[in-house]
């Protein structure tokens, strides 16, 4: 059954469900509850169940002393073993719904306007709700449902506009490069042409000679040293016989390898790597089934909206320490999410230290305005008011200051064309003007949940502002 034909209402019922089985968010150093048992995190890092058992009795060094490679998880035979999400410190918020009240359709499809018939097809208002449902009903760490409802709406709205730059607007479902002039077989199932980087044309989209055309076989993104419990085994994927492709009516079938035996990029926020993809499908499902066909992130709806999410909540900037996404936006710093996802890759985003950069950047700010608009919510570039655990992508403060400027980021012109330019279902955040005590409290600007009533000073002044221009016309 394709579980992303789930029904609206279906969804919003079972939002409301409570953890089906929500693994220990310690390292076992708590002792486990009835019923329960330490086991291995192996898709971290190499761990066993032996050697996580004794941080039940109060072992603090290695493997105990990580979050993340040790966790409680029922000893019920047939029981998902899904490891738990780092945590944020936040509390689930069990008053709003994600997707209904928060996410409308409406908003959705105000934010996803996919280019591609695949780009429509995938990335869809009940994949995304499905699988917000799937990865919140086995986590005690939930996406887009934990703090206040600012924490909520900035949440998605960080993970949407990711997931548009990821993916060029909804519009790509699998890594060009590695997927150039897809066919469907006649068996029904997809077949790449794998190109190299330098045979790659990035304008017109293609391959001046296959990637197979050396020895016959592809081997990209598949770490042999990571295999069975630690990351997908790695197929032998060698080229498809021309011939059987001949049937297609194309012109050209050289150079062409089956898809569902390669871990390339897919997924709304990009996943790829055989480790990556056992991470992605334990996290979700508490078994292997990406590793069989992770061609599905690019054909089912719930998949690509999955696999994303797991990366979102699941992926820490340095394997088994450091931030995650996740934890980063629950601060409300952008910059942050930015950091942990792309690291060197976009960061620093100087234009003087590398216009690529800066370009990948731009595109996200442009991105986080748009969607941030449409869920009536403001998201900072690099908020570092607290300290501990914050993490900045310098140069998006100036991308964002500048765009207003140049007028390439229109929607990032104005905190009020911000307000204006917001989906017409959805109300903008209702704001308080300060009064005299909180401008003379001197700790007016600290109040949790994403700093509304900074936010509420300076919307303030722009309504005096614009006011006071109409009383002058």
């Amino acid at each position: 059954m394709n579980r992303a034909s789930t029904t609206t209402a279906a969804i919003l019922f079972a939002t409301t469900i409570t953890s089906i089985h929500s693994a220990n968010l310690s390292n076992c150093r708590r002792g486990c509850q009835t019923g329960e048992r330490c086991v291995g995190n192996s898709f971290s890092q190499p761990v066993t169940d032996e050697q996580c058992y004794k941080c039940g009795g109060g072992q603090d060094t290695w493997p105990c002393s990580f979050e993340t490679l040790c966790y409680c998880s029922s000893v019920q035979e047939g029981t998902p073993r899904i490891p738990p999400a780092p945590s944020s410190g936040f509390k689930a918020n069990d008053e709003l719904l994600p997707c209904g009240e928060l996410l409308t359709e409406d908003v959705f499809n105000a934010i996803v306007q996919p280019e591609s018939e695949e780009g429509r097809a995938l990335f869809t208002y009940n994949g995304l709700c499905a699988a917000i449902i799937q990865y919140n009903g086995y986590h005690d760490e939930k996406f887009a449902a934990m703090g206040t409802e600012e924490q909520m709406r900035a949440e998605l709205a960080a993970f949407l506009a990711h997931a548009a730059s990821d993916t060029q607007n909804f519009s790509v479902t699998r890594e060009q490069q590695h997927c150039v002039d897809p066919l469907t077989g006649p068996d029904g199932k997809i077949y790449c042409k794998p190109c190299r980087e330098e045979n790659y044309n990035k304008q017109t989209k293609t391959c001046s000679q296959p990637y197979t055309a050396t020895d016959g076989t592809y081997k990209e993104y598949c770490d042999v040293t990571r295999q069975g419990d630690s990351g997908c085994n790695c197929p032998n994927v060698t080229e498809v016989d021309p011939s059987f492709l001949a049937s297609t009516g194309a012109n050209d079938t050289v150079g062409y390898v089956a898809a569902s035996d390669m871990f390339i990029e897919r997924g709304a926020i990009a996943s790829q790597w055989n480790y990556d993809y056992l991470g992605g499908s334990l996290s979700l499902y508490g078994d292997k089934q990406l590793c069989d066909d992770p061609d599905q992130v690019a054909t089912n709806p719930e998949w690509a909206w999955g696999i994303g999410i797991t990366h979102w909540m699941d992926h820490m900037q340095f394997g088994t320490t450091g931030s995650t996404a996740h934890q980063q936006i629950m601060k409300g710093n952008f910059g942050g999410t930015v950091e942990v996802l792309y690291g060197d890759l976009e960061c620093p985003a100087n234009e003087w230290g590398s216009l690529l950069h800066a370009e990948r950047v731009k595109d996200r700010v442009a991105q986080i305005c748009k969607t941030g608009s449409a869920l009536g919510v403001y998201v900072e570039m690099n908020k570092c008011d607290i300290p501990t655990g914050c993490l900045s992508c310098d140069g998006i403060s100036d991308i964002y200051d500048s765009c207003q400027q140049d007028g390439t980021c229109p929607a990032c012109a104005t905190w009020t064309d911000f307000v204006r330019s917001s989906a017409p279902t959805v109300v903008p955040l209702r704001v308080q003007p300060p009064s005299w005590e909180d401008w003379s409290n001197s700790n007016y600007n600290s109040r949790s949940g994403g700093d509304i009533i900074r936010i509420s000073a300076c919307l303030w002044s722009v309504a005096v502002v614009t006011a006071a221009s109409f009383l002058i016309v």
